[in-house]
């Protein structure tokens, strides 16, 4: 695995949200399904997660430390495959050097409510497996049953107020979530793809998202996006971008006390930049670095990244009440560079 050549376009703004969704996310605590992760009862084993999860740092310590990606579909799936086989085609170890192999800390399984065997299950820990070695920090990691292995299919950063406790005993609620897991990333997709616009949200707009960081105030995508274009018109260059739903299923994980569902969608994100004069500079206005390798003249460049955003999705009302104004609320985001490509 090779460091990724630049941040991901917003993954900074997005990383930075975290803590403004501390004071603009709906609901505290229970109530609004945040606080500390559940762990499983007493009785449930989760040594059979444990070892999975384990074996599946050993084999991303194989790809980090020796280059060797023989265990990569044993290991990975939907999303984090896709990212995995970026790193692949970029791998490299540096001349001279070796690298220490990645922690994985304070780990923590949760069994998620589910019908027949567990097809899914969800390893807390304190990791330096997504920095590539920079530094440690809480993460989710999402593994998925596939073709009879425990397979790594989504991470997700650690949202301030702490991740969503997920309902771990008895069957999943019946009621089903207010957004449909097959309509959730084309949703997110249309209106995140507003806000690269930069224009300021209203709630029709965003709907059925509430507007909280994500979409409003100074660290929001709306703004961060406005600034980041209108410094790249002052320099003569012509910024844009889009998202689209990545072909892999959303993830709907029921929460504790039948409050709804934590949603995990993958998006795919592009930016484009468009130079009628040429740069010969090796950043663009905005402060992004310039793809490489690259010709001495740049007209264009296009970054493809996976990104992934969760959110709570409350339950479709019923009779019942209305949860977090009946909105799909995001508290989390993890993004990752795929490609960028200069002409």
């Amino acid at each position: 695995m090779n460091r990724t050549r630049k941040a991901a376009l917003l993954a900074a703004v997005m990383l930075s949200l975290i803590v403004a969704l501390a004071v603009a996310a709906c609901g505290g605590g229970g109530g609004g399904g945040f606080g500390p992760v559940a762990t499983e009862p007493a009785w449930v084993s989760t040594a059979e997660e444990k070892t999975a999860t384990m074996h599946w740092l050993a084999q991303t310590n194989a790809m980090w430390t020796s280059n060797d990606f023989a265990g990569l579909d044993q290991i990975t799936t939907g999303g984090m495959r896709a990212v995995y086989l970026a790193e692949k085609r970029q791998a490299s170890l540096p001349s001279n050097a070796s690298r220490q192999g990645f922690r994985l800390d304070s780990l923590v399984i949760t069994i998620p409510c589910h019908t027949g065997s567990p097809g899914v299950f969800v390893a807390y820990g304190n990791t330096d497996v997504f920095t590539l070695g920079a530094s440690v920090q809480p993460m989710a990691m999402v593994f998925q049953r596939v073709d009879g292995r425990w397979k790594l299919a989504a991470a997700v950063n650690h949202p301030d107020r702490g991740w969503p406790v997920l309902c771990t005993g008895g069957p999943p609620p019946a009621a089903p979530p207010v957004l449909a897991s097959a309509d959730y990333a084309p949703e997110l997709a249309r209106v995140l793809t507003h806000a690269l616009t930069g224009a300021a949200e209203t709630a029709a707009a965003a709907s059925p998202f509430a507007v909280n960081g994500f979409f409003a105030g100074d660290g929001s995508v709306n703004a961060q996006a406005a600034r980041q274009a209108e410094r790249d018109r002052r320099g003569g260059v012509s910024l844009t971008g889009r998202f689209d739903p990545a072909a892999y299923p959303t993830l709907a994980l029921p929460l504790a006390g039948g409050r709804g569902y934590w949603m995990i969608g993958v998006l795919t994100q592009r930016g484009h930049y468009t130079a009628a004069a040429g740069l010969h500079a090796g950043t663009w206005p905005d402060g992004n670095q310039v793809a490489t390798p690259r010709p001495a003249v740049v007209h264009a460049e296009t970054d493809t990244f996976l990104t992934t955003y969760t959110a709570i999705d409350p339950p479709r009302p019923a009779g019942g009440p209305v949860i977090n104004g009946g909105r799909v609320t995001l508290d989390g985001f993890f993004g990752w560079p795929l490609t960028a490509v200069a002409s």
